[in-house]
């Protein structure tokens, strides 16, 4: 190995960590979103492993390093501080992540010729720093909202007893929901892309978000914040292999073992548990009960659960004993009178 090459790397690899651990440090402090900062703690790990095991070269890093001769130590760059004074916590995490790829990258570089293996796992960890950017612009803002989301309402228009699906919308926007899902099975595209682009609309000037049902086409197409994906439906693997990190994406699940492997292996970012009780807004609903709610409480998942089926106001209490912290809930405040002041009793309800 060339004489300086360490040196090189020794400046990259720890430009590298130092930029992950500066976005991992905003989603886990600022936004609070332990999920997603785990997986940038998990490159930054991985990262590590690939260089130790190259032998000899953790030592040949730290060997190599010329601190009073760096041209950029703090003494040297005396720009440093007003740049900071501009910028955002947000900024400042875009700016780690950026700083970490062109790190990876010059990593996979010179490392491509006597360490094939190893370049090769740094151009993955590369790849991985670009989807947590993606995610960090286009899909953070929306997941602190669902995260602090505690009732989630289905907009179907068959239920809506008493006012259109789009007045129904308004109204319990109005009264403080914020994530909504339109869940119209049988309406043709071409009605249903102009609804979800004016639902997107109304959730955009409410501070909420919009969750297409089933579409990963027409959610990327109306550019609403997410989708929800049934067991039938396409995979959230193959829905981020055409969404990559700029939807949420949401799974249905219908026991324990569902929810682990939509969390841990689908990396899906939330999940309905249910069915809690018979419902009619499904044909042949699974009713998994309290039982249901019980287990998948106790699995701390570190993603947002909505409990979903058959809820009423009169059922949140058993449903709260039962662990349950979030629900989906839709004939019963569609249905109403009052689909407003429904869904303000639901949500002084949850936050008790």
């Amino acid at each position: 190995m060339d004489a300086q090459l360490p040196r090189i790397l020794d400046a990259n690899a720890n430009r590298a960590r130092e930029g992950l651990r500066t976005a991992e440090d905003f989603i886990r402090f600022i936004l609070g979103d332990t999920n997603h900062a785990e997986r940038l703690r998990v490159l930054r790990q991985a990262l590590t492993s690939t260089l130790l095991s190259i032998p000899g070269l953790e030592r040949a890093l730290i060997d190599s390093r010329n601190v009073t001769s760096d041209p950029f130590q703090p003494e040297n760059w005396k720009d440093v501080l007003r740049r900071v004074e501009s910028e955002t916590p947000l900024d400042v995490a875009r700016r780690g992540l950026k700083r970490a790829q062109e790190a990876l990258r010059i990593l996979e570089e010179y490392l491509r010729g006597e360490h094939a293996q190893q370049a090769e796992r740094c151009s993955k960890l590369r790849y991985g720093a670009y989807e947590a950017e993606q995610w960090l612009l286009c899909a953070s803002a929306s997941m602190q909202v669902l995260v602090d989301a505690k009732v989630y309402v289905i907009l179907t228009a068959a239920y809506c007893k008493h006012k259109s699906l789009t007045e129904t919308a308004r109204i319990v926007l109005e009264a403080g929901i914020k994530v909504i899902q339109l869940r119209e099975k049988n309406q043709p595209d071409v009605e249903l892309l102009p609804q979800l682009n004016s639902l997107k609309s109304m959730c955009n000037d409410s501070g909420a978000i919009l969750f297409s049902n089933d579409r990963v086409d027409l959610a990327l197409l109306s550019g609403v914040h997410g989708v929800h994906l049934g067991q039938t439906d396409v995979p959230p693997s193959a829905a981020r292999q055409l969404s990559g990190r700029r939807l949420l994406i949401g799974r249905s699940t219908h026991s324990a073992d569902q929810a682990i492997f939509a969390v841990d292996v689908e990396k899906a970012d939330c999940i309905g548990i249910g069915a809690m009780f018979d419902t009619s807004s499904k044909k042949n609903p699974l009713v998994g009960g309290l039982k249901l709610a019980e287990e998948v409480a106790s699995l701390h998942l570190p993603v947002p659960v909505f409990a979903i089926g058959g809820i009423t106001l009169e059922r949140l209490t058993a449903l709260q004993k039962a662990g349950v912290k979030r629900v989906a809930v839709s004939q019963a405040i569609l249905g109403s009178d009052s689909p407003g002041t429904e869904a303000k009793r639901f949500i002084e309800a949850m936050a008790s």
